[in-house]
């Protein structure tokens, strides 16, 4: 059983576009941009409640990398 089985839906998903944004941020201010990430995910998920959790997050990271290259 791979360990990826053993955490709640949509974890890794979360976990991967997290690490990719602050991969690609390199923000001076780690933890305040991680709580800003969350926070603007979280008012994301608000917006799309009926859509699945991964897909939300990959949604909206595609949004933001789409905000950040502008």
């Amino acid at each position: 059983m791979d360990s990826w089985g053993l955490f709640p839906y949509g974890l890794r998903s979360l976990i991967e576009c997290v690490t990719r944004a602050t991969i690609l941020s390199q923000p001076a201010d780690t933890p305040k941009f991680l709580a800003d990430y969350l926070t603007e995910l979280v008012n994301y998920r608000g917006t799309n409640h009926e859509a699945d959790a991964k897909e939300v997050t990959f949604l909206n990271q595609e949004d933001w990398g789409n905000i950040r290259l502008l």
